[in-house]
Parts: structure tokens; C-alpha cells; sequence
């Protein structure tokens, strides 16, 4: 993969994102958060396919970096994390492989139909599990700082 194709998908990442907030009619003043986290997502997505070549991998990392920057973008922004969660997941999900699974499932070609079927459960693992250890990180996190934070307060 070029760096041509890297650009070219940020680009598209970009529009894609965009064109979902404008859709669901997000604030515009959360739109360059929004749009930044769907391009980000995409960018990690595609390096580490490029580096090892695994849908499950590439997910899981993807969806981490966009777990993690969805709650510390809503803390930020002092927002619901739901309004950056769902635009930067948008560029990561499995349209495609769900769309050739079905497709080949009606055709009957049973090779095909796997290998599709086998990425989309892929990419839907690597997401589920990503945003889960995010959650549980993020949570860690924050009862060990309100932990500190009382230790300290009581001293």
C-alpha cells in the first residue's frame, strides 16, 4: 500500500465521517472532533493491516484508539461519549464484507461466501472487544485517580 492509498483513505475516512454528522445533525462545533476521530480511526486501521495483514488485529486496535478518544474527546467537550463514538466507528465497519457475504450466500458460492462471512466476524470481534477493554481501561483508570484523589483529600 502506497502512501498515496493511505491519504486517499484518510480522505475518504474524512468525507465519510462528515457526511454521517451532517446526516445525524451534529452540533457543528463537534464536527472537527468527529470527523479528526473517524480519520484517525481509519488511519490506524489501515497501518496496522498494512503492517500485519489481520482483520481481527487491525479492528481490536482501531476500535481501542476509538474508544479511548470518544471518552476523553466527550470529557473534554463535555459531551455524551455516544456522539463520538458512532461517527468514528463509521469508517471501520464491515459494509462490504457483510454486503459480499449475503451476496454470495444467494449465489451459492460457498467459498466465497466464508471468507467474506470469516472477515465480517473478524472486523465485528476486533470492534466489540476493542471498545470493551477500552471501557474497562477507562474504568481502572478512573476509580484508581478518585482513589488517589481521596487518600489525598483525607491527609
Amino acid at each position: 500500500m502506497s502512501i498515496e492509498r493511505l491519504l486517499l483513505g484518510l480522505l475518504t475516512s474524512g468525507i465519510s465521517t462528515l457526511g454521517f454528522c451532517l446526516l445525524m445533525k451534529l452540533s457543528p462545533r463537534r464536527l472537527p472532533a468527529a470527523v479528526l476521530g473517524g480519520m484517525l480511526t481509519n488511519l490506524i486501521y489501515d497501518l496496522v493491516f498494512l503492517s500485519f495483514g489481520n482483520l481481527l488485529l487491525s479492528a481490536f486496535l482501531s476500535s481501542l484508539f476509538m474508544a479511548l478518544y470518544s471518552d476523553l474527546g466527550a470529557r473534554v467537550l463535555r459531551i455524551p461519549a455516544t456522539l463520538l463514538i458512532v461517527p468514528c466507528i463509521i469508517p471501520i465497519v464491515p459494509g462490504s464484507y457483510l454486503y459480499y457475504t449475503l451476496y454470495h450466500l444467494f449465489y451459492h458460492r460457498t467459498d466465497l461466501f466464508l471468507h467474506y462471512g470469516k472477515g465480517a466476524l473478524q472486523i465485528g470481534l476486533g470492534m466489540a472487544v476493542g471498545m470493551s477493554v477500552a471501557s474497562v481501561l477507562l474504568n481502572a483508570f478512573v476509580y484508581v485517580f478518585q482513589k488517589i484523589r481521596k487518600t489525598l483529600s483525607e491527609s
